[in-house]
C-alpha cells in the first residue's frame, strides 16, 4: 500500500501546477485584452473615418453652395480625394471658360482628419503690376488678369475703361470681359442687350459706403452672382435658392449669406426675394475681340476690365 503522501502532490509539484495555471491565467487575460484593444481601436478608426466622411461630404457641399454664388465666371468642378489612415486630402479644381475654352483656375486643397477637424493646406495668391503712380494696381492669379467691378452706388477715384485694348489683341484670341454699369438693371433687360457673349452676371451687395473712406473695386474673387444658363429668371432663381440655403445652413459662411439675402432684398428682405426682381449691376462678357467691340459704345457700361485671354485653338 502506497503512502498517504504518494496520493498528493508535493509542494514542489503544487507549486508548478500554480504557477502554469497562473501562466495560462496571464496569457488568456493578454490575449482577452489585446482582442478586445484591437476591438476598440477598429470601432474607433471605423467611427473616426466614418465620421471623417460625413464632415468631408457635409464641408465639400457647403463648398460647392458658397462657390456657386461667388467667383466671376468661375465654375467648380470635381473634387479628388487621397486618403490616409488618420486623414484625408481634399483637392477641388476650378475652371473659367472663355468662348467656350477651357482656362484651369484656381485649385484648392483641404485636409480632413479622423478627429473632426479640418483646414485649407494653402490660400490663392494674388499678385499686383504697377506702382504707386498709376491710376489703378493691375491684379493678376495664375499669369491671367483678374476682372474688377466697379459699384454704380459708389464714387471712385479711378474707373478703367479697357475696350480700347481689344484693337491690341490678336485675331486667334479670346478674352473675358467685365463689364460695370452705370445702374442696375433687371436680368432679362441685361440677357437681352448681351445676349451669346454673356457668361456671368455680377449682383453688387457692397452695401452703403463709409464716409471718407476710399473706395476699392470688387475683385473677381470676392464678387457675387451667377452663371447665365438657357433662361434669364431660371438662373436667377437658382441663385436666389443657393443663399436662401446658405442663410439657413448653419456653417462660416451662414452671416454673410444672410447679410447679401437683406441687401439684395432691400427693402422686401422680410419676404421671399422674386427673381423677376432682382437687380444686377454687372457681367462677364466673353468672345473674339471683334464680338466684344460690338459694346464699345454702350452708354450703359460704366467700366471695362480685360480678365482671362486664351487662345480660340
Amino acid at each position: 500500500m502506497k503512502d498517504k503522501n504518494d496520493l498528493f502532490p508535493g509542494d514542489g509539484d503544487f507549486s508548478k501546477l500554480v504557477k502554469k495555471a497562473q501562466r495560462k491565467s496571464l496569457i488568456r487575460t493578454i490575449l482577452v485584452s489585446v482582442i478586445v484593444s484591437a476591438l476598440l481601436f477598429a470601432g474607433l478608426m471605423w467611427l473616426g473615418t466614418f465620421l471623417m466622411y460625413k464632415h468631408m461630404e457635409d464641408e465639400n457641399n457647403y463648398d460647392y453652395a458658397t462657390g456657386f454664388i461667388r467667383g466671376a465666371n468661375v465654375e467648380m468642378g470635381g473634387s479628388l480625394f487621397n486618403y490616409t489612415p488618420f486623414s484625408a486630402h481634399a483637392i477641388t479644381s476650378s475652371t473659367k471658360y472663355v468662348a467656350g475654352v477651357p482656362v484651369p483656375w484656381e485649385t484648392r486643397e483641404k485636409v480632413f482628419t479622423i478627429f473632426g477637424s479640418s483646414r485649407p493646406v494653402q490660400a490663392p495668391s494674388y499678385s499686383g503690376s504697377g506702382n504707386i503712380e498709376d491710376d489703378r494696381m493691375v491684379m493678376y492669379f495664375q499669369g491671367e488678369r483678374l476682372v474688377e467691378f466697379y459699384s454704380p452706388e459708389l464714387d471712385y477715384e479711378f474707373v478703367p475703361d479697357e475696350r480700347e485694348l481689344l484693337d491690341e489683341a490678336g485675331e486667334n484670341q479670346v478674352l473675358e470681359m467685365a463689364f460695370s454699369f452705370d445702374a442696375a438693371y433687371g436680368v432679362e433687360e441685361v440677357e437681352e442687350i448681351f445676349s451669346d457673349q454673356l457668361n456671368w452676371y455680377w449682383v453688387d451687395v457692397s452695401g452703403s459706403a463709409v464716409q471718407g473712406e476710399e473706395q476699392q473695386p470688387v475683385y473677381g474673387y470676392e464678387a457675387y452672382g451667377f452663371f447665365q444658363n438657357r433662361d434669364a429668371l431660371e438662373s436667377a432663381e437658382g441663385f436666389i435658392q443657393q443663399m436662401e440655403w446658405l442663410r439657413d445652413e448653419k456653417g462660416h459662411f451662414q452671416e454673410e449669406a444672410g447679410r447679401i439675402y437683406d441687401v439684395v432684398g432691400g427693402d422686401s428682405s422680410s419676404e421671399e426675394v422674386q427673381a423677376e426682381e432682382l437687380e444686377v449691376s454687372g457681367v462677364v462678357v466673353t468672345g473674339s475681340p471683334e464680338e466684344l467691340m460690338a459694346f464699345s459704345e454702350l452708354p450703359m457700361i460704366r467700366a471695362a476690365v480685360i480678365g482671362a485671354t486664351t487662345d480660340k485653338y
